[in-house]
């Protein structure tokens, strides 16, 4: 018997044969490019290397269904539902994910260049190895999401939830010092509390108003990246590369900077109170203004520092007022 006819498509999806006690796939010969497939219901069904080229898609159901390798760019999938589907190595380029449910997905080396994820909902997928550059996930939903050694270079996630997400060894900045392109992701107003960025490249990432409360950063690249008024109290920021960053006004209170380079880091009335920084490299740093109570500076390097109308300096940073 059939399992279900989609209209307007040119074939059945899938046969199913209760007699046989068998399931027969034919997605070898699926190809529904630019069909109109609103609201259909694939779910649980075998769609490997299924061709959606364009199609309209538009609050279709594919969840536990299985994607592999299939081909769904440029099309029309908001508020479509992909919840625990296998995506691997799926193409979603260019697609319309607006409002789409992709949570406990497995979209592990997945391509979705400039697709649009806003407001989408992936707590819990595996994006490893996924490639996302130009993509949009503005207000997405990212908890315990999976970014290890993605390619994240251009992607906005302002305002984006990624309570506890794995970006470990992710690329997420640019590609290095002067080079315009690609940009670095954008992380604007985002909850990124608790995430792991350990090791990743984020050189010229914008973090401005973001939480970061325990965010680990540790062995990171953030060279040049904004963390204007972010609240990372608690951050782990050991061994990172923190040279020109920009944190005015940042909440860096028992924040690990332990071995960390901050060589002409812009911290103007930044808070430091209680922050780790033994063993850093502060050459040239501006904490003008900062709040420095309790800061650990032990065998920190302070050449250069700058300290006007910063509170409660610790005395082995006290040559570095301008009056001694």
């Amino acid at each position: 018997m059939i399992a279900r006819y989609i209209p307007g498509a040119a074939l059945c999806v899938f046969f199913l044969s209760v007699q046989l006690g068998y399931a027969e796939s034919v997605t070898d010969r699926i190809h529904m490019a630019g069909a109109d497939l609103v609201a259909s219901d694939f779910r649980g069904q075998n769609l490997d290397g299924a061709v959606f080229t364009g199609a309209n898609l538009v609050g279709a159901i594919f969840d536990k269904a299985s994607l592999r390798g299939a081909d769904l760019r440029e099309s029309y999938l908001r508020t479509a539902s992909f919840n625990s589907a296998d995506l691997t190595g799926a193409l979603l380029g260019g697609s319309d994910l607006t409002l789409a449910d992709l949570r406990n997905a497995n979209l592990q080396s997945s391509s979705l260049v400039r697709a649009i994820l806003d407001n989408a909902r992936l707590d819990g997928a595996n994006l490893r190895s996924a490639f996302l550059p130009g993509a949009s996930l503005i207000k997405a939903s990212l908890q315990n999401t999976n970014f290890e050694a993605a390619v994240l270079t251009d992607v906005d996630l302002s305002q984006a939830s990624l309570r506890g997400a794995n970006l470990r060894q992710a690329e997420i900045g640019t590609v290095g010092l002067g080079n315009p392109t690609p940009l670095g992701a954008k992380f604007i107003g985002a909850d990124l509390s608790g995430a792991d960025f350990s090791g990743a490249m984020l050189t010229s990432v914008d973090f401005s108003e973001a939480i970061l409360v325990g965010t680990d950063f540790q062995e990171a690249d953030l060279g040049y990246a904004d963390l204007t008024w972010v609240r990372a109290r608690g951050a782990k920021f050991q061994g990172a590369h923190l040279s020109w960053v920009r944190a005015y006004s940042a909440d860096f209170r028992d924040a690990n900077f332990a071995g960390a380079i901050l060589t002409l880091a812009q911290l103007t009335g930044a808070n430091l109170s209680g922050a780790n920084l033994r063993g850093a490299n502060l050459e040239g740093a501006d904490l003008s203004q900062a709040v420095l109570s309790n800061m650990i500076v032990e065998n920190a390097v302070v050449t250069g520092v700058q300290l006007g109308a910063a509170q409660n300096i610790p005395d082995s940073l006290l040559p570095n007022l301008p009056w001694q």
